[in-house]
């Protein structure tokens, strides 16, 4: 996985005012990148009208500010509850990206400086619940690529590794795992990694991690001591998904550890694709593959679109026989 480095650097003036800014801000300076001074990370007023087709050249700037509000989510998927943290956006450009449907082309990625204010925060609230609870990191970024950049999702692993009644968890489509493998987590971490065939990863998923390389990071991971889960999203069912998937799970069982296996869980999500993603897609990179496909989809919700009951179903049931004919040992966490 190559390094990130910024072509831009957009950075609110409070950002000086924390250590970690700071050695950003200087690391960058002496790298010769642009950095301009913003009042808000989220009212960049040069980027927001900026059209489409320049989405994948602003997935190469960097937003730094900080994050007004911390709010946690219940959840009743990966966790009990999603946690906003010290990163939202990415530096990849899937095509079906979520974060395009909240924010258009302005999905680039931010990084947030007050992390001990938000950990804080965080740590009142699990104090408050009493429970043990399990909590999600990343929801709106991917906290592997961000600890790359600033080693926050190491530290977020040993401040949890030291609370009673929490679990932290995150997932992730890259590989640079090798700052965690030595990461103080006291068993209270899980890693789910994210996977698809790698025809999709490499016609889809543009600046993410080969699949090979992803499996390798779960399997490091696992040696280190973590909980791990795959999760198996989006499922794309494009022509040939069948021989696709087969595939991807044949490849799975292969390489995954077996000690793994015994442990492992797994989460399958069914695409979800959005009109701003269409019209980006299509403006920006226009000779990329189509994923909007009437025929087989559903309106859910404004602007955005499933697959229809009559496509979707069958194929739970394909990917159902997969999980059970390459990877028995492993439960269903859930299917969406």
């Amino acid at each position: 996985m190559k390094s990130f480095i910024p072509l831009r650097v957009y950075y609110e003036e409070v950002v000086e005012e924390y250590e970690q800014g700071k050695e950003l801000l200087e690391r960058y300076k002496k790298m010769d990148i642009p950095l301009i001074p913003i009042n808000a990370h989220h009212k960049i007023e040069e980027l927001r009208c900026r059209p489409n087709k320049e989405f994948t050249k602003m997935k190469k700037y960097l937003i730094l500010g900080t994050r007004k509000t911390v709010n946690l989510t219940p959840n009743d998927k990966s966790a009990d509850f999603i946690v906003p943290f010290t990163s939202s956006g990415c530096t990849a450009s899937c095509l079906y990206c979520y974060l395009v449907c909240n924010f258009n082309t302005n999905s680039y990625l931010r990084i947030f400086m007050n992390r001990d204010e938000m950990l804080g925060k965080v740590k009142k609230m699990i104090k408050k619940s009493g429970e043990h609870k399990v909590y999600e990191l990343g929801c709106n970024s991917d906290m592997v690529l961000e600890n790359t950049i600033t080693g926050n999702l190491k530290w977020a692993i040993e401040q949890f590794g030291k609370l009673e009644n929490a679990t932290v968890t995150f997932a992730t489509k890259f590989d640079a795992v090798d700052d965690l493998l030595t990461a103080d987590h006291n068993g209270h971490t899980q890693m789910r990694i994210s996977v698809n065939p790698q025809e999709i990863i490499r016609k889809v998923e543009f600046g993410t991690s080969r699949l090979k390389d992803r499996i390798a990071a779960a399997n490091k991971m696992f040696e280190a001591g973590y909980r791990i889960g795959l999760n198996i999203a989006p499922i794309i069912l494009e022509e040939g998904w069948e021989e696709m998937y087969e595939n991807m799970f044949r490849e799975v069982k292969e390489l995954l550890l077996p000690e793994l296996k015994e442990q492992l869980f797994v989460e399958v999500i069914f695409m979800t694709y959005g009109l701003p993603n269409f019209y980006i897609n299509t403006e920006c990179m226009p000779n990329a593959v189509n994923l909007l496909d009437k025929e087989k989809m559903k309106p859910k919700g404004p602007g955005k679109y499933t697959y229809r009951n009559e496509i979707r179903n069958p194929a739970e049931d394909v990917i159902r026989g997969f999980i059970g004919k390459y990877l028995p040992e492993a439960s269903i966490s859930y299917i969406v």
